[in-house]
């Protein structure tokens, strides 16, 4: 009997799994935080950019190598007919191993400060990568969001039309009305049903990019909620200055432009070091086998210490176009920096200013939606008492549908500016998500 009742609460447990749940925003964004193809390749890029400050500093420390030579020699001599032939056919065999220290050279340093430069871009783009994830995931689900409402409110607005449509109906067979009437439900119930078609394919091809982008099937998401909040998502003492400061300051975008112009700094530095002289401490050892000296000593070993200075004087003019290259990419990247904090300035207060004037707009259209209701019961009380006519009735149900639909919308606007000015302020984390997703 206890491994029937085992057996039978796994069975409905696992129906229970089988049923198709809402998607919830931190649901989706937890699944896209490990199967989204962007964010894995950011994932990629960033484990290699952690290896381009060794690779820089493997050029300061010391180099060594181990070259061998076994094989046969031999030479020719001409003979009195201009005729080449092989003789003293020996075996040679050599080894070294040679041991570099450099002291002085600019270049292998412009390396190393251009791979630490580019450890630090790849760690700010990462960040990019991680803060843009939050911004993605949202809009991908707030346009499901907004066709799931846009579908609730069209099977309520069809409900409500598919019932005055049937009254008018019996009316006009009990001699009361006109067949205008008719026609008027009719037409706008066939429009409604056209709106309604149009918006399931948007909302399956929605959903096929919520499940790409997730990496999990995806039926629904949580149903949105129609009241705004209460109060503004912002915190009061937090002005449109403390949030450009803020972007200033802490900007992802803006930090690895700040690194690319470090980068830039760094390439333009290798390229002048092109100019001056190197100067390394060198070592080898090294060993030779001649059969062809068998009588005297088959074998010699030597070695070499010594300081090796190279001085560059003249290379076709490469050197000098190079370095014009580099700073001209220099001037590139700071002009890059400069724009991108223009345009973050520009857009921190367009997402300022879409919250707050969002949420006075949400309230505005909250009382816009609990007039047109009033105004449509009056409607359908005057259809009652012969004063109002169907068309009446329809547009005041069109009004109201309307009105809850831009309220919707509005609410939904003003959550993307939200997570968009988090997102450029470098302040977006799965914290801010879960107050999206209870605001949502």
């Amino acid at each position: 009997m206890r491994t029937l009742w085992i057996a039978a609460a796994l069975l409905c447990a696992s129906a229970q799994a089988a049923e198709p749940q809402p998607l919830s925003l931190t649901q989706l964004y937890d699944a896209s935080r490990l199967n989204d193809p962007v964010m894995r390749s950011a994932d990629f890029a960033h484990r290699a950019s952690q290896n381009e400050e060794a690779i820089g500093f493997g050029g300061l420390l010391p180099q060594v190598s181990l070259s061998s030579r076994y094989g046969r020699s031999g030479r020719t001599d001409g003979g009195s007919d201009s005729e080449f032939v092989n003789s003293d056919d020996y075996q040679s065999n050599s080894m070294a191993l040679v041991a570099q220290q450099p002291i002085y050279d600019k270049g292998r340093w412009a390396a190393y400060q251009e791979g630490k430069a580019r450890g630090s871009l790849g760690e700010s783009q990462y960040d990019v990568a991680n803060q843009s994830l939050f911004d993605r995931v949202s809009k991908a689900y707030f346009v499901v969001a907004r066709l799931e409402n846009e579908l609730k409110l069209i099977g309520q607005q069809k409900a409500a039309i598919s019932g005055l449509l049937e009254q008018t109906k019996r009316l006009y067979a009990a001699g009361q009305g006109a067949v205008t009437d008719i026609d008027e439900a009719q037409a706008r119930l066939d429009l409604v049903q056209a709106q309604e078609a149009e918006n399931q394919a948007n909302r399956v091809a929605a959903l096929r990019t919520l499940a790409g982008r997730g990496g999990l099937p995806v039926f629904e998401v949580t149903p949105m909620q129609e009241a705004p909040p209460a109060s503004t998502p912002l915190e009061p003492q937090h002005s449109l200055e403390y949030w450009a400061n803020l972007a200033r300051n802490a900007s992802p975008e803006l930090t690895a432009r700040a690194a690319q112009v470090r980068v830039a700094e760094a390439q333009a530095e290798s390229q002048r070091a092109g100019h001056y002289p190197t100067l390394s401490l060198t070592t080898q050892l090294s060993r030779r086998e001649n059969s062809q000296y068998q009588d005297l000593s088959p074998r010699q070993d030597s070695y070499y210490v010594g300081l090796s200075l190279d001085i560059p004087l003249y290379r076709g003019g490469s050197t000098s176009a190079s370095v014009r290259k580099a700073t001209a990419n220099l001037a590139g990247a700071q002009a890059d920096y400069d724009a991108e904090r223009q345009q973050l300035a520009e857009d921190v207060e367009t997402d300022y200013m879409g919250v707050v004037a969002g949420f006075a707009k949400c309230k505005a259209l909250q009382r816009a939606v609990e007039s047109n209701q009033r105004a449509l019961t009056s409607t359908e009380k005057g259809y009652q008492g012969g004063v109002r006519s169907t068309v009446d009735i329809l547009d005041a149900q069109q009004r109201l549908f309307e009105a809850r639909r831009d309220l919707l919308n509005s609410k939904l606007d003003m959550l993307t500016s939200y997570v968009s000015l988090h997102v450029r302020t470098g302040q977006m984390d799965r914290g801010v998500l879960e107050q999206v997703q209870h605001l949502f």
